[in-house]
């Protein structure tokens, strides 16, 4: 499965009359929403202090009917300005008293038809993603295609298939964000400029269309005015015309220019794809050098094979601005000489180019703009389902590398096929303050407010709790848009996940879409695990165990989990600091504390230590009583973490009471093996009936320090000595066990007499068959219900 989209087979139709070509067939989510999707939808509808509701049908012809004693319809709504453009700014007029003002040339009657080829330009109004999208569309309609924009502004002649001027200037346009297409209304005032300036779109060769100006103005109405922080084109044909936007990165090494080239060249002869481009951040030496603006898009109005070079016309809509100062080449099949094309019209038999708009090569396209933008005509798909939803990333942020809260979703196909499935962000109101623009950052970008994207896991549908692996994963963006495009197997599901990267921490709304040829259908991806159950817990002074290495950890905080029956066991550990690895481990221990683990005491553990999160599954775990650790790699080490235990059977979970509370914890002298010793003693004494355990585990001066043993130990508890001695308690069943996590005996009862004579003693052993040639040292820690002492170390050899 590749990343890159298959070519789309089936064109949605062919080339007619400029705007007489029938509307195209309107793609629909046929599916019905739930109630908590139409409050999402709902709230959704409030943008910069105006409302707008979902459509629901074209308006009545009555609602442009002027009303006699009536004034020319109003809106109130506040299109914001920048302090650059208020400096200019003189008032809001009607498009008659624009056109027919004392400093125009001639007056003009607003049209909603060109007359002329058209040349839509912007000024000082930092939307070039909207001028640049608006030429898209007009270069498509000029070869032939309906205008897929104006099919969409009302009042609206159906004989004429052209919007007509509103006699009480209001207009309604619809326009497709926030999850459904919505209703746009504005009135047809338009920021008249004291100077030469102009603050709205114009069409230098029609300077009395009014449609441009108008699809403008309503969209930076949802957007908060004319004080346009910036957008892509992408995302602004999205919004403008509901077709699919597409986003590839240029300078990507996933992208083959010839397949590219393949993909969308008959699309666009079809009319089918809508194409701009974007730079990337310039130099202003880079700038000049090139002729090209930097973090500026650009329109692709035109595309042509010739002589073996693949052209793209590129249409800068800054009025201003330049254009590439590079040159196309060719061969000269005659000479075999490398030769600059002087004369482009003679090559492409076009007319004259207009300001701004020059040819480029399809590989000086990839080598001078960051990114291109395609918008796919939706109706070359049969089905769409839409869903909407929440994200409260207050609550349910998943810790980096995971996507246990993340939303996710089945996608499934009865007959298989291509599926692209589209995640939108909700736009959300916008800023009070906003930052001057100059003319130095009227084609600037906003800044990034994160990234999103979508991976997919070919995982029947279950839910995925890590970020690893995944069969497809789109490219992270900082648009509202993310694509991904799925080859799926018939009656074969996968779970397609919604990511983010630094998104504001609150709530997002979110909608997405899928779009195939064959029918499909998607729903709330199937959580593996039914039982789950949620500890909060903390690394504390007392609990900073660190790793299984350290001398504490035993200390680390613990949790018991009761199995009803075998079942699938996942545990997820959660720290919410950044600063140091973490751990989680199951192992058998009756959901006691540990003191000492043994390789066969281990259930299953997270493996290596790492940041963040600790993540452990462990495949039919049998009925029975666990015992949980989590630990930090380093004692000491303080922060709270949430444990996420989920099982596919009922569980018990509870946090294990530590055994040492309330207990008294002496710590003996480190012990020394030095060559040629493996056993040594220290004689307990205690004054009253007592309650003991004892823990050995390698001795490190610091944790920093390498431990010194190597050797497997046992420890154990005896009465008396020679032959004649009695065994009270001893660690590992007697057995000599790896003591790098520690070794621990089981309580036992010391009555004060014993002490007296035959004597308590504490005996420490290694296995030293291979005859260490240095030292060794050994911790020993023991647990008392009352005080106890304990002698230096002895050795005692025949005991």
């Amino acid at each position: 499965m590749s990343g890159q989209a298959k070519p789309i087979i089936q064109p949605s139709g062919k080339q007619g009359i400029p705007g007489k070509e029938p509307r195209l067939r309107e793609l629909l989510s046929k599916r019905g929403l739930t109630t908590g999707e139409k409050i999402v939808l709902w709230k959704s509808s409030e943008l910069n202090g105006s409302k707008f509701p979902p459509w629901t049908s074209p308006p009545d012809a009555s609602d442009f009917q002027c009303q006699t004693g009536h004034a020319p319809y109003l809106d109130n709504a506040n299109f914001r300005l920048s302090q650059t453009q208020i400096e200019i700014f003189d008032c809001w007029r009607r498009p008659g008293e624009v056109l027919d003002a004392p400093d125009t040339v001639q007056s003009l009657n607003p049209t909603m038809l060109a007359d002329e080829k058209t040349d839509l330009v912007q000024d000082i109004t930092s939307d070039c993603s909207v001028v640049a999208s608006l030429c898209a569309v007009t270069a498509r309609n000029e070869r032939g295609h309906s205008n897929v924009i104006t099919c969409n502004i009302y009042p609206y002649d159906d004989i004429l298939q052209q919007p007509t001027l509103s006699p009480n200037g209001k207009y309604i346009l619809r326009l497709h964000f926030n999850g459904c297409s919505r209703k746009v209304v504005i009135d047809d005032r338009l920021p008249v400029s004291r100077t030469s300036q102009t603050l709205h779109v114009i069409d230098r060769n029609n300077a009395a269309l009014l449609w441009p100006a108008l699809a403008e103005k309503a969209y930076l109405k949802l957007r908060g005015g004319y004080d346009f922080p910036g957008s892509n084109s992408g995302t602004d044909l999205c919004v403008l015309t509901g077709w699919i936007p597409e986003q590839l990165f240029l300078q990507s090494d996933d992208i083959v220019r010839n397949a590219l080239w393949k993909r969308i060249f008959n699309a666009f002869n079809y009319g089918d794809v809508l194409i701009t481009i974007g730079t990337g951040a310039l130099s202003q030496n880079e700038e000049e050098g090139l002729g090209l603006a930097g973090e500026h898009d650009y329109a692709i109005i035109d595309l042509k094979e010739q002589e073996g070079q693949q052209l793209f016309l590129v249409k800068n809509p800054w009025s201003r601005g330049t254009v590439w100062k590079g040159h196309i080449y060719r061969e000269d099949t005659m000479t075999n000489n490398i030769k600059t094309l002087a004369d482009l019209r003679i090559m492409l038999e076009t007319e004259p180019l207009s300001p701004g708009t020059f040819w480029m090569s399809l590989n000086d396209v990839f080598q001078n703009f960051e990114s291109m933008y395609l918008n796919w005509n939706p109706s070359l798909f049969r089905y769409r389902e839409d869903h909407h939803f929440n994200w409260d990333l207050k609550e349910a942020s998943s810790p980096e590398g995971t996507f246990i809260s993340n939303p996710q979703y089945e996608i499934r196909s009865g007959t298989g096929g291509t599926v692209w499935v589209l995640l939108t962000k909700h736009f959300t109101s916008v800023d009070n303050t906003s930052d001057e623009v100059s003319e130095v950052t009227t084609l600037k970008k906003s800044p990034v407010q994160g990234y999103i994207s979508l991976y997919a896991y070919d995982n029947d549908g279950q839910r995925v709790i890590l970020n690893d692996g995944p069969t497809i994963c789109g490219k992270y963006v900082d648009s509202p848009n993310s694509l991904l495009k799925l080859d799926i197997s018939p009656k074969q599901a996968y779970t397609v996940v919604v990511s983010e990267q630094a998104l504001p921490r609150s709530n997002h709304s979110f909608t997405l879409c899928a779009y195939s040829l064959a029918g499909l259908s998607i729903s709330q991806a199937r959580e593996k695990y039914t039982h789950c159950n949620v500890q909060h817990g903390a690394w504390t002074l007392a609990t900073a165990g660190g790793n299984a290495s350290s001398q504490s950890y035993h200390c680390n905080p613990q949790y018991s989990i009761q199995l009803e029956s075998a079942s699938d066991i996942a545990l997820l550990l959660e720290s919410l600091s950044k600063d140091f690895a973490i751990h989680v481990r199951l192992v058998w221990a009756g959901g006691k504390q540990i003191h000492s683990i043994t390789t066969r005491d281990i259930v299953g553990d997270s493996g290596e230590y790492r940041e963040r999160y600790a993540f452990a599954e462990i495949r039919k775990g049998p009925a029975g009583i666990y015992t949980i650790v989590c630990s930090a790699v380093e004692p000491g080490q303080l922060g709270a973490f949430t444990l996420r235990i989920r099982s596919m059977s009922a569980c018990v979970v509870a946090r294990v009471v530590v055994d040492n509370a309330g207990r008294f914890v002496t710590e003996a002298r480190p012990a020394e093996f030095t060559p040629g010793n493996d056993r040594l003693l220290a004689r307990l004494t205690c004054h009253r009936l007592n309650r003991i355990s004892m823990t050995a585990r390698p001795y490190v001066e610091n944790s920093r320090s390498e431990r010194s043993l190597q050797s497997p130990l046992k420890i154990g508890l005896e009465y008396g000595r020679g032959p004649s001695k009695q065994i009270l308690a001893v660690s590992g069943n007697d057995e000599y066990l790896d003591g790098s996590a520690g070794i621990r005996t089981t309580d036992v009862d010391i009555q004060p007499e014993m002490c007296q004579g035959r004597g308590v003693w504490v005996v420490i052993e290694r296995l030293g068959s291979f005859g260490p040639q240095k030292s060794e040292y050994v911790g020993v820690e023991l647990l008392s219900d009352a005080p106890i002492e304990l002698s230096d170390w002895h050795i005692r050899d025949g005991l």
